[in-house]
């Protein structure tokens, strides 16, 4: 139940959810910071009033802290956090804990998807948020792990992706732009795969990428994404 009645009813058009690595170098943080408050103030002038973190470490935490911050300017914005099991922060160290705790009390609105923790219940809680955000902003510097599983399903989804990295952090994902809100369209299907074409920005060092393949076998991701130059 949401804790401030004045919030507009939280619904996948005007939410918007949070995914990234959790490993972030020190010197990354300030400029993830500023570019976490500028997104959030965009989608908040397009409409946006939800924003969907899963609490966890590294770039889900700088999320939920910024969008804290921007409630204080922003009051009818709410942060809904989807947490994957009721012992997510039971192995973390006292401080990042103590960060969880405020976050999960200052939350306008929560959801525990399990009791305990068990394999898989993180791809479940990232799915959860994708099925209900219209917008996934992502930090994706590589298509592995979670996060990286959690833009292709995205991708599947027809979500609009904003990533976060940019040519200075020096991406091995491919996502080379100048410009730092680079935006993916939505897929479509040919036969067995899926294609995600990506809008042509103009890309660094005269570099453009034409599309990111991503291969599905029934409902699970198999094989690899694969970049190919124009």
């Amino acid at each position: 139940m949401n804790k401030n009645k004045s919030l507009a009813i939280r619904s996948e058009e005007n939410s918007v959810c949070f995914t990234g690595h959790r490993i972030i170098s020190t010197t990354e943080i300030p400029k993830i910071r500023r570019r976490l408050q500028q997104v959030i103030r965009d989608c908040y002038g397009n409409g946006y009033r939800w924003f969907i973190c899963g609490g966890a470490l590294g770039f889900d935490t700088l999320a939920a802290l910024e969008i804290l911050e921007l409630k204080r300017e922003y009051p009818d914005i709410g942060l809904y956090l989807a947490i994957p099991c009721a012992d997510q922060a039971s192995r973390w160290n006292d401080a990042d804990r103590t960060i969880y705790d405020r976050i999960c009390d200052q939350a306008d609105d929560r959801v525990i998807l399990s009791e305990r923790y068990f394999n898989g219940c993180m791809h479940i809680r990232n799915q959860f948020m994708v099925r209900h955000a219209a917008v996934c902003v992502c930090y994706l510097r590589r298509f592995a792990g979670g996060t990286g599983y959690t833009v292709r399903y995205a991708l599947s989804c027809h979500r609009k992706i904003i990533n976060l990295c940019n040519t200075e952090s020096g991406c091995p994902a491919r996502i080379k732009e100048p410009s730092w809100n680079y935006i993916f369209t939505s897929p479509f299907v040919y036969e067995n795969v899926r294609i995600a074409r990506s809008i042509p920005f103009p890309a660094a060092a005269g570099t453009k990428w034409k599309h990111i393949r991503l291969r599905y076998s029934g409902k699970r991701l198999s094989g690899k994404t694969a970049y190919r130059n124009r």
